[in-house]
């Protein structure tokens, strides 16, 4: 027993003067208790303020995600990848991932982080943020972030410039902008489009509702097709109202979605039992005059979403 006790007591003594020599080499000097604690206050302020930009970044990738679930994706891309690789917000997703990371890198060195594991430390953290955007997210604070950076920051394009750029392109059908008047015989649309051009809008394969959005002198959509260049003319097959407003609902922007199916549908449909028509009437080798009597029909959408099958 007196051997057991000896060996401890050397064993310790050994410890201490280990320690008492890292001291001495390392010029240790002890420090106030308020210094840690502030020490670990910063840390935690940091923590927090890291979950808060999370916050922020999830509630504007889910007010991202929430147009890009209702666009009219068929009209501006040629395929689903292409449409979710041109919307998906990569900086705010980036900026997700980099404050879980640096918020976990905060809890760490904590005062008892270092007791936990790291799934706990950084899962937590991006729980909190997740939890925090989505209640940032049901106040606007998505939609805020996003529109005012853009006006603050002309190098970062908003959600709401990506879409006009993709509206604003009448080589590809897509026109954005506001009426603005009657041409001088009643019969065309006069259009004052996003990029100051004059355009002037055939509006016969229009649904009545169409023409009054589209004179409304808001700003719209218009879906069509261009028919003469050099004189601005525009066939319109569809009018739909500019969704970027703080206003907006995810019940518009599904209603929004809807009325766009319905209308290419209806094209589409126009163009099956015009072009059964041909088939009982005129031979193969004739020409066919009914082509000419539904211009919307042979629109790439329309084609497009022949073989498309998602749901509405």
């Amino acid at each position: 027993m007196n051997k057991n006790k000896l060996k401890l007591h050397t064993d310790n003594s050994s410890l201490t003067c280990a320690v008492l020599s890292r001291i001495e080499n390392d010029a240790v000097v002890p420090h106030a208790a308020w210094k840690f604690m502030c020490m670990n206050c910063l840390v935690w302020a940091a923590w927090a303020l890291t979950v808060i930009f999370g916050a922020v970044s999830v509630a504007v990738l889910i007010y991202m995600g929430d147009y890009a679930r209702f666009a009219l994706y068929e009209a501006t891309h040629e395929t689903p990848l292409s449409f979710f690789i041109g919307v998906f917000p990569y900086v705010w997703f980036v900026t997700f991932v980099s404050m879980g990371v640096f918020a976990y890198y905060n809890m760490r060195h904590t005062k008892s982080g270092y007791k936990y594991p790291i799934w706990q430390l950084f899962g937590s953290s991006v729980l909190f943020s997740i939890a925090g955007g989505v209640i940032l997210q049901i106040f606007g604070v998505g939609y805020i972030i996003d529109t005012q950076l853009a006006k603050s920051m002309p190098v970062y394009r908003s959600l709401e410039h990506s879409e006009e750029r993709m509206w604003q392109n009448p080589s590809e059908g897509r026109l954005l902008g506001t009426f603005t008047a009657m041409d001088e015989n009643d019969e065309l649309y006069v259009f004052h489009s996003s990029d100051k051009g004059t355009w002037n809008i055939q509006t016969k394969e229009l649904r009545d509702v169409d023409r009054q959005l589209l004179s409304s002198g808001s700003v719209v959509r218009v879906l069509g097709t261009t028919t003469n260049q050099a004189n601005k003319q525009f066939h319109a097959c569809g009018v739909f109202p500019w969704m970027f407003d703080k206003n907006v609902t995810l019940k518009d922007m599904k209603k929004d979605r809807r009325v766009f199916v319905e209308r290419m549908y209806e094209h589409m449909e126009t163009g099956d039992r015009l072009q059964g028509l041909e088939k009982e009437v005129f031979k193969e080798e004739q020409d066919m005059p009914f082509e000419e009597m539904s211009i919307c029909a042979n629109l790439s959408v329309v084609k497009r979403m022949k073989f498309w099958d998602w749901d509405t």
